[in-house]
Order: structure tokens, then sequence, then C-alpha cells
């Protein structure tokens, strides 16, 4: 029998080994930024080129895409800067984290800023924004592999769970920003998931209102990035029953942008009414983004020249 020091000593490194293999395992996982939907945008390089918005733009412009369309004329890294409602509407926050992963001597970049009225919108009164207690808010360093701030304290599942859900995730971002979401597409499907973000965005309509703080730090946002390169403001294709339901939401909505741009001297493009398809009325099917980036950079090239 063996002696109980030997015994504890293969345990031991039993132990050792399998935190070995896992860490192995991660490593890879971690360095490539495929925690979540959101890390690898905080551990690339400081961007040249952004998309911004909310979840919209993040699965709906692809900035490979945009980069190719255009041949070259902007400068890189492209980098999709964009999260979702809940934490990257146009605010305080938001522009802080902008003006953080934006190369600071960039002169000629793209910048592509997705509006919607929800992500001009709040909750509450004015000058208090929920965002600013989220990593938008809080987190520093937006350019450092790995990151550590945002693993020890955004990152909050289990270590073993990173390997099985990135061995089955439906949600695969990418290393430009584009998050890729690959789920079922049949009628059926995009019919109960379009219903229930109905019934999502309704409840935001009864709670929340066009926010002037929002509205001045989408202008500020838009001030800071024109010296640093061209900008424009993009409305993207929405499902006909969301656009409904933003349309009396916000009758104004899209005057009150056309006049934004004016004033900032920005060029405005209003796709909302594009009959692209959508896994749930707000968010584009994979091919539908790839077709509306295309489209959206063709337009570019033409009122860019």
């Amino acid at each position: 029998m063996a002696h109980p020091v030997f015994r504890l000593l293969g345990r031991l490194a039993l132990l050792a080994g399998a935190a070995l293999a896992g860490a192995l395992a991660l490593g890879p996982v971690v360095l490539r930024g495929q925690v979540d939907a959101f890390y690898g945008r905080f551990t690339g390089p400081p961007a040249g080129s952004l998309v911004l918005g909310t979840s919209r733009a993040a699965q709906g412009l692809q900035p490979a895409v945009l980069a190719a369309g255009l041949g070259g004329r902007f400068a890189g890294p492209w980098l999709n800067y964009a999260f979702t409602l809940t934490h990257s509407p146009y605010g305080p926050a938001y522009l802080r984290s902008i003006r953080r992963k934006l190369r600071p001597d960039v002169k000629n970049g793209l910048f592509v800023v997705a509006v919607d009225p929800w992500s001009l919108s709040l909750t509450g009164p004015e000058g208090t924004f929920p965002e600013d207690d989220s990593f938008i808010g809080q987190l520093r360093d937006v350019s450092q592999n790995p990151n550590w701030a945002y693993l020890a304290h955004y990152q909050t599942k289990p270590l073993y769970r990173l390997l099985l859900d990135y061995a089955t995730a439906t949600e695969r971002l990418h290393p430009d920003g584009w998050l890729e979401v690959r789920i079922g597409t049949d009628s059926a499907q995009v019919r109960a998931r379009t219903a229930q973000k109905l019934r999502d965005y309704r409840r935001l309509a009864a709670t929340q209102h066009l926010s002037a703080g929002r509205l001045g730090a989408l202008r500020q946002t838009i001030e800071f990035l024109k010296p640093h390169g061209r900008v424009c403001v993009v409305r993207l294709p929405v499902g006909p029953g969301l656009l409904q339901l933003e349309q009396a939401y916000q009758p104004g909505f899209d005057p009150l942008m056309r006049r934004t741009a004016a004033d900032l001297s920005v060029p405005y493009l209003d796709y909302s009414a594009q009959p692209y398809a959508t896994t749930d009325g707000n968010h584009l099917q994979r091919a539908a983004s790839t077709a509306f980036t295309q489209r959206l950079a063709e337009d570019l090239r033409v009122i860019m020249r």
C-alpha cells in the first residue's frame, strides 16, 4: 500500500495537471478574445475607424465588409464598437469609452454612428445614466490582451463554463467586433422572436422618453469624431412591426436626426424601412447583415468622394 504522503503527492500532481490542462485549453479562447459577446473589443489595439451603436449595429454592420467595399480609403484598424441597448446607448460613459478606444493620431477614419429612438431614450430623470455602472462606464483600459480588469470584474461565468459555452455558442464575436449570431431563421421561429421583441419594446415605450442628455451626448460624440475623419449617421433596417412602434413612440425622430446631422454637417442615411431579413424584427440575419453592409459601403462611396 502506498504511503499516505505519496498518495497526497499523487493527488496534488493530478490537480496540478488538470489545472495546467485547463489553462492550456482556456488560454487560446481568452487570447483570441472569445470569452463572451463583448470581451474581444477590449483586447485589440486602438482603432482607426469605428462602428458605434447598440446590438442592432453590433449584429448588423461588418467592418471587414465596409473596409473591403471602401477600398482602403479610411484608416484602420476597423472595429465594431457597438454593444447593447443596456451598455451603449449614447451618453457620457459611452463617449468616454470611445475616446479611449480611438487612436488619438487618426485623421482619416470612418465613423458609422447608428441611431434609433431607443439608443437616445432614458428611463427616469435626466442626468442619471444606468450604463455608468457597467463595463462601458467603469473599464479604463479598453485595449489590453489579456484584459485582466474585464476578466476580473465583468466575466462572471465559472472558468469551466467558458470552454463549454465556446464550444456550443450561437454568438461569435469576430476580430473586427462584428457579432455573428447563428440561430434558426425559419418563419415560425422568426415570428415568435419578433412577437416577444415587440412586447419588450412596447414596455420600453411605456416607460421611456427621448432624452435631452442622450441627444447632447450624441452631438458631442459626433463633434469629437469629426476631426479624426468622416462621420455618417445611419438608421439601420428593422422589421415593419418594430418600425411602426418606433414611429408611434417618437414620430419626430427621423426629422430630428436629419436636423442634427445637418447642424453638424454630416450625412444621415435612413434605411429603417428597407426590406432586409431579421431574426427578431430588431437584428439583421447574418446574410442580410452582409448584404446591408455592402449596400452601405456603396452609398458611402458615392457621398464621401
